[in-house]
């Protein structure tokens, strides 16, 4: 059905009071406080702690002394008033607050990955057809999240073929240019493309990309995918675009979703599309992060879609360490949330969670196991 420019102004009006009135109400008014002086000693402080003796659910995972080191990011989108922000600047304007290249933020990860919310396409360029929410990424600027280590990015959402199917054959190949790897393919398909390979640390880890926003993607075929992705590899993430807009709860269809992935072999969920932080579950000894919230994107009428979360994973001989980062956004320019809000906010956190007193999450943001 196509909607009038008129209509889609209207549409976006009654997101934006949906989303800003729960907002106000569990989070209240925030001051924007400068946390430059913090910048690099947050990732660092943490993953520095996670040796093979820190607590942490148990994973069937090939033991080795090889540790690798794992950062996860929401929705990152740069179009549109990022765009404009961005205009005739470099990308720091927006990541230095969390700390400059190869500082303690940004350091020793060997995988960080971001939700990819949009077409690489020559150019910038936008093709047909043009949607409402039409995104579309210039490749220097994708090069730009190098110098931060970023080196994969999930592709399976309802906006990567904004573009259409030349938008998304170009991203493929300006990705792959650009020495980016990467996995998914359009919302609810399943396919060659949903799955790739990566060597850490002398391990293969296998990551598998999937969408479910428009339409279901085909379960059947995704646990035959995740089966045999974990046949031939040391660990299995599974990236899944899901869930309801602006709702910090996850669904019990998420739940369903999640869990048969997890029965199917997968060690590892990273969820995303709600714009706001969802919570976690632990589920045979597995974690399902149902939601990270936004990494970088300009929908700044809410608190909450101005929170997001990183999560930081260590796994070393067979066990996984697991730290949350909550992050907060000043009009897209990142920072690490203020301590007073970060209390408040993992304690929601825990709300929206699933954890059944087996893990507990602490005021630093590491997943311990709680001893009961």
């Amino acid at each position: 059905m196509q909607f009038s420019r008129y209509h889609s102004q209207i549409l976006t009006i009654v997101l934006i009071l949906s989303a800003l009135l729960p907002g106000l109400l569990l989070f209240g008014s925030r001051e924007y406080v400068d946390y430059s002086d913090l910048s690099g000693k947050v990732l660092g402080a943490i993953v520095s702690r996670q040796t093979d003796d820190a607590p942490g659910p148990t994973l069937p995972v090939a033991a080795t002394s090889s540790e690798i080191r794992l950062l996860f990011f929401g929705d990152l989108m740069l179009d549109r008033h990022i765009g404009e922000k961005l205009a005739g600047k470099k990308i720091s304007l927006l990541l230095d607050g969390l700390g400059a290249p190869e500082s303690g933020f940004w350091s020793g990860i060997d995988l960080v990955s971001a939700n990819l919310e949009g077409a690489v396409t020559d150019g910038g360029a936008h093709y047909s057809p043009v949607n409402a929410y039409d995104f579309a990424f210039f490749p220097e600027r994708i090069a730009e999240l190098k110098e931060y280590g970023f080196n994969f990015f999930n592709l399976a959402n309802n906006h990567i073929s904004d573009q259409g199917r030349k938008g998304l054959s170009e991203t493929r190949k300006n990705l792959s240019g650009l020495g980016f790897n990467f996995s998914g393919d359009a919302d609810a398909a399943v396919s060659p493309e949903s799955s790739a390979s990566v060597e850490l640390q002398g391990r293969k880890v296998a990551l598998i990309g999937l969408s479910m926003v428009y339409h279901d993607f085909d379960l059947d075929r995704a646990k035959k995918l995740v089966r045999e992705a974990k046949d031939g590899s040391d660990l299995v993430i599974v990236n899944i675009h899901w869930g309801t807009e602006y709702q910090h709860q996850f669904s019990r269809h998420q739940q369903t979703v999640g869990r048969a992935l997890i029965d199917s072999g997968a060690d590892i969920i990273i969820g995303h599309h709600p714009h706001v932080v969802q919570g976690l579950e632990i589920y045979q000894g597995k974690p399902i992060f149902y939601s990270l919230g936004n990494f970088i994107f300009d929908q700044y009428f809410s608190p909450d879609t101005q929170q997001g979360l990183a999560v930081g994973l260590s796994l070393k001989d067979g066990k996984i360490s697991m730290a949350l980062f909550p992050l907060q956004a000043k009009r897209a320019a990142l920072y690490p949330m203020e301590e007073k809000d970060k209390s408040g906010f993992l304690r929601y956190f825990e709300k929206w969670s699933s954890l059944d007193g087996r893990v507990e999450i602490g005021s630093d943001g590491r997943i311990e196991e709680s001893g009961n």
